[in-house]
């Protein structure tokens, strides 16, 4: 789709107070994916796909500590995008480090959700500009958590997308699962 020029204005009430998050990502292997729709503009309107046997991954994060954001970088002629997402996933359990270290150098592919009526999905990431992820671990007297990031490896020109296709389906929870009702 070509940009048509059309011009912007403010929006109704107080469009740039924060929305809050859903607290359950969804964490895409981006080699479990089989088909990954094209973008139309900052869209993707149909489904993506994944390998069959092969699952999403849900996890919290604290809402509070949610960030998805667009930051655009680089030289002139050489300007892009470096797509972020970022939280904190609280204590230290068993299955969060064995995910860590199982997935440590992966490529991702995430989708994240508002929790307004009118709810943006968006997802982050391509298969041609996946995201890494680093983790940043607290045990201390402030509180114990892992501050995750994923970001862009590389500056590309894809933003974040809107989604409006099916939530790949997502593995099981274990454990403790009462903060996992919005999935």
């Amino acid at each position: 789709m070509a940009y048509k020029k059309v011009s912007i204005a403010k929006g109704h009430g107080s469009p740039g107070a924060p929305k809050a998050k859903d607290p359950n990502i969804i964490i895409l292997l981006a080699r479990d994916i089989l088909t990954m729709p094209a973008r139309d503009g900052v869209k993707i309107t149909t489904n993506i796909t994944l390998k069959p046997g092969t699952v999403g991954i849900g996890l919290y994060l604290t809402p509070s500590s949610i960030k998805r954001n667009d930051n655009s970088e680089g030289d002139p002629d050489k300007e892009g995008w470096i797509q972020n997402v970022v939280g904190v996933h609280p204590g230290d359990s068993l299955e969060v480090n064995e995910f860590l270290e199982a997935n440590l150098g992966e490529d991702f592919i995430l989708i994240t959700k508002e929790c307004s009526t009118a709810a943006s999905v968006k997802v982050h990431g391509s298969l041609c500009a996946p995201l890494k992820l680093t983790v940043e671990e607290q045990d201390d007297s402030e509180g114990v958590g892992k501050t995750l990031t994923w970001k862009s490896a590389l500056r590309s020109n894809e933003k974040s997308v809107f989604y409006t296709g099916v939530i790949p389906t997502i593995a099981e929870y274990t454990g403790d699962t009462s903060s996992n009702d919005g999935l």
